[in-house]
């Protein structure tokens, strides 16, 4: 017989909609992560093109680097924001179990 490891009828048992909400919160991280990584990498390359191409001292660089903070905060909020508003619209809604009709 096949045995499950050990934690993992924890898995099994769980309900799909808290397994769905879990990967999508996942994947939201591993973009968020991959993303920032990639602007960081984006703005010290270019900074340091433009740095060499004008004979500069690594003053493109540090704006750059400084200047790809706000952007990585904007992409993270935006990413955040699509994923809740793509959860909300995969939740059906009942609005049968919250409104209730009562006859006089």
């Amino acid at each position: 017989m096949h045995k499950l490891a050990r934690g993992s009828e924890k898995i099994v048992n769980q309900d799909p909609k808290q397994i769905n909400q879990a990967a999508l919160m996942a994947s939201v991280v591993g973009q968020v992560g991959c993303l920032i990584v990639v602007i960081i990498g984006l703005a010290l390359g270019a900074g340091m093109a433009l740095d060499k191409f004008l004979g500069t001292r690594a003053i493109f660089t540090v704006l750059l680097m400084v200047g790809s903070v706000p952007v990585a905060l904007y992409i993270t909020v935006r990413l955040s924001l699509t994923a809740v508003a793509r959860q909300s619209a995969l939740q059906p809604q009942d609005s049968n179990d919250s409104e209730e009709e009562i006859d006089v």
